[in-house]
């Protein structure tokens, strides 16, 4: 075999199987937007391990870092939703360069009287259109052409959200368009963006992301924690809300480190250049197994599903669902 199909990877922490990279990439510049979240944050945190590689990490948000960020870090105080030329003179004013762009950002719609968290369809798109069309008019302004751009969406982009979706999940899957979902139209200004300035995109879809960033309400591991937590305080067994079918239904999750290492791996490597990837950590689980182990990080007993309880159900709106 010959060493250009060879690839030498590393282990930090708990992650195994990080790439390398060539020598000659070294000090990139890039802009991390949406950087106070949980997948913003941890993407910043990536990059800023290779300070060789990475010079300097623009990070724009709304509110001033969570977290400490990397050192060769600068943050950019910034609302999306601003006008575009406002945001562009702010970004000419700092000097801002760029060779690589990861866009995170994301904002929650208020959910309709008695719906689901995403179910003001119409609203997530106005927003989340919004704040991606304007930061990339903002980039024309102030003349800054990266080499690619990587936009997150996720699992929503099968429409998992309005029922149960084909599975596997595959990348070439045409849009289920039962309601109106933002990522489609961010999508195809990205498309339409990086064709006019004939540079790459990428688009990486993990499933539920898991991260712990303050304020970042949407991590699974905040609310049972929570919950642990007052089980915990009060002396109290920790009860499994669901029936048996979601105790024992197989899981898959996205951890934001690993998510982030995969993007940075997404943008540097020629080969997935204008092609999307889903990403999870691949690991399979349920929990029957989790739950239990949950409890006994905090020191409490547990419950599983109770047998003829009452449990309220709540029925998707589209039949037949995604997958047909």
């Amino acid at each position: 075999m010959s060493i250009s199909n060879q690839q030498v990877v590393f282990s930090r922490g708990i992650y195994h199987g990080l790439p390398t990279f060539p020598e000659d990439k070294k000090n990139l510049t890039a802009i991390v937007a949406g950087a106070n979240g949980v997948s913003g944050a941890y993407m910043a945190r990536a990059l800023g391990h290779a300070p060789e590689r990475w010079g300097k990490i623009y990070c724009m948000s709304r509110r001033p870092p969570a977290v400490k960020m990397p050192e060769q870090s600068e943050f950019i105080q910034s609302d999306l939703l601003k006008d575009p030329k406002e945001l562009g003179s702010q970004l000419m004013e700092k000097g801002v360069k760029a060779d690589y762009v990861f866009f995170f950002a994301y904002m929650q719609a208020p959910p309709k009287q008695g719906g689901g968290l995403w179910s003001d369809a119409e609203e997530m798109v106005r927003l989340n259109k919004a704040l991606f069309v304007n930061f990339l008019e903002a980039l024309d302004i102030a003349g800054i052409v990266p080499k690619r751009v990587m936009l997150q969406t996720g699992a929503k982009n099968y429409g998992f959200h309005n029922g149960p979706p084909k599975a596997p999940m595959e990348e070439w899957f045409p849009r289920v368009e039962l309601e109106p979902n933002f990522y489609y139209p961010q999508e195809d200004r990205l498309f339409e963006w990086t064709k006019k300035h004939s540079i790459q995109w990428n688009v990486a879809m993990p499933s539920y992301i898991i991260g712990a960033i303050p304020g970042a309400a949407m991590s699974l591991a905040y609310p049972l924690a929570v919950y642990a937590s007052v089980c915990a305080h009060l002396g109290e067994r920790m009860d499994f809300p669901a029936d048996i079918n979601h105790w024992q239904n197989m899981q898959r999750n996205s951890s934001a480190m690993l998510d982030a290492y995969f993007e940075e791996w997404l943008v540097l490597t020629d080969g997935t250049a204008n092609q999307k990837f889903n990403a999870t950590d691949g690991t399979v689980w349920a929990w029957e197994m989790l739950w239990p182990r949950i409890a006994g990080w905090y020191g409490v007993d547990f419950n599983g599903p109770v047998e003829g309880a009452d449990y309220h159900e709540i029925e998707i709106g589209y039949k037949p669902p995604p997958r047909g």
